[in-house]
């Protein structure tokens, strides 16, 4: 039976983009619009463009941050996260004003603060695999799309598997 994925909606404006691209691959994929939903799917997909704060009132609005959480904490399924959504995983983010994160991954998002980096930070950028794990299988030093002025700063590096350098590393 194939992989069910489910790309949670509520915090992107980027739904199209996700669906083709797991489409493209072959995936079976649904669109999570409440709690009851999420049990329909194997793995889990939290996809974001835009502001922290808005995306977490955005998920608690449509009563899927509690259900979620739950889902990801204890019963262990699977989740990836992709731009906002991954940063939505940190204990804290401070775009929009201090608020809290899932705090899947020790951490907090904050504000590039380097004046050698232009922001927002928008371009094509390569991304190091930090080891040989799954996530990144085939696509090993490649270049990713970036358009953010935030990063996620994690408390222990050891939680980080790739990076991409623009002066810091995100």
């Amino acid at each position: 039976m194939p992989v069910r994925v489910g790309l949670i909606n509520g915090c992107s404006g980027n739904l199209g983009s996700v669906i083709s691209a797991f489409e493209f691959y072959k995936y079976n994929i649904g669109i999570v619009t409440d709690p009851e939903s999420l049990n329909d799917y194997d793995v889990l997909v939290l996809a974001g463009v835009g502001n922290f704060k808005t995306a977490s009132e955005k998920l608690k609005k449509y009563n899927l941050w509690n259900s979620l959480n739950e889902e990801i904490v204890k019963n262990k399924k699977p989740i990836l996260g992709i731009c906002l959504g991954m940063q939505l995983f940190a204990d804290v983010g401070y775009e929009g004003g201090e608020t809290s994160g899932f705090g899947w991954i020790k951490g907090k998002v904050v504000k590039i603060e380097d004046n050698s980096v232009r922001v927002p930070h928008i371009g094509w950028n390569k991304v190091v695999s930090a080891e040989d794990t799954l996530l990144f299988k085939g696509i090993k030093d490649k270049y990713f799309y970036f358009m953010h002025s935030y990063y996620f700063l994690p408390e222990d590096m050891d939680t980080v598997i790739a990076t991409q350098d623009m002066g810091i590393q995100t």
